[in-house]
């Protein structure tokens, strides 16, 4: 390819493609011609396989020129075609992912009792959580290999998991215990009863309520509570007497007549 004239252009110029100036020696074209080939080696960070390709073929095409303008019987060594460029190539280093983090909501019975919960992995998937039994509100759980990706051969990071505890509609956690209210008819109360619950896990239990029971007085049932290393907590009840708050009918309201004037008297304090 060349330009009107016959001028060689530029581009397929080999002493431009070298960057050299056409008196240039043949030690100027073999250092140049090695710093361009080290450059844009294919195995070079930023080589490039097409660039190396033209470096070689112009230092090629000068050194068969040189070869051909030597002299017969010439001291000159010959040129020297093939050069073996010696290339180090720095791998990169395998890197971690990086760890990413979540928010997991589960209910009490979850919290309390250990079990698996589904989260949303961001990328259109999920991953099952397994939750210990104990879990508290705003415990964090790691995931091993569920982060970001790794680089050059490096581990995926890690996924950190926040666990909500929804609140329950009648238990309460409070440290290793288990806390309800108990409702007690005014007659259950002073004449005491079993009163059947269902707890937390969905068991049906039987709690005997002694005769006297007051309002605010607590039941507690030992090993009821929340699952431990050890001894479970406890399921403490708070006693709430029931009193009816429609009217009552004139049978009922005399049969509380009567009954309280045969009952003793209230105690005074904090009465007066």
């Amino acid at each position: 390819m060349f330009e009107k004239g016959g001028k060689m252009k530029d581009q397929d110029d080999p002493h431009a493609v070298l960057g050299l100036s056409p008196d240039a020696t043949r030690q100027e074209v073999d250092r140049a011609f090695r710093a361009l080939a080290r450059r844009h080696h294919p195995d070079a960070p930023g080589g490039d396989r097409a660039s190396y390709a033209r470096v070689r073929h112009a230092y090629e095409t000068l050194a068969a020129s040189r070869a051909r303008s030597a002299p017969t019987g010439s001291d000159a060594p010959p040129p020297r075609q093939g050069v073996r460029i010696p290339v180090r190539v720095r791998r990169a280093r395998p890197r971690r992912g990086a760890d990413r983090t979540a928010v997991l909501r589960v209910g009490l019975p979850v919290a309390v009792y250990g079990g698996t919960a589904d989260l949303d992995s961001g990328d259109g998937g999920t991953v099952t959580v397994a939750v210990p039994p104990g879990t508290g509100h705003r415990t964090r759980l790691r995931l091993p290999g569920r982060g970001g990706a790794g680089t050059h051969g490096g581990a995926p990071g890690d996924l950190l998991v926040t666990v909500l505890v929804e609140d329950h509609p009648v238990y309460r956690r409070t440290g290793d215990d288990l806390r309800a209210t108990l409702p007690l008819g005014y007659a259950e109360a002073v004449l005491g009863t079993e009163a059947v619950i269902t707890t937390l896990d969905g068991r049906e239990l039987r709690v005997p309520v002694p005769p006297g029971t007051a309002q605010g007085a607590t039941i507690t049932l030992p090993g009821q509570g929340v699952p431990g290393r050890g001894d479970a907590g406890a399921l403490v009840l708070d006693v709430a007497i029931d009193v009816p708050a429609g009217p009552l009918s004139a049978a009922q309201r005399a049969a509380l007549e009567h009954l309280g004037a045969a009952l003793p008297a209230p105690r005074k304090e904090p009465r007066r």
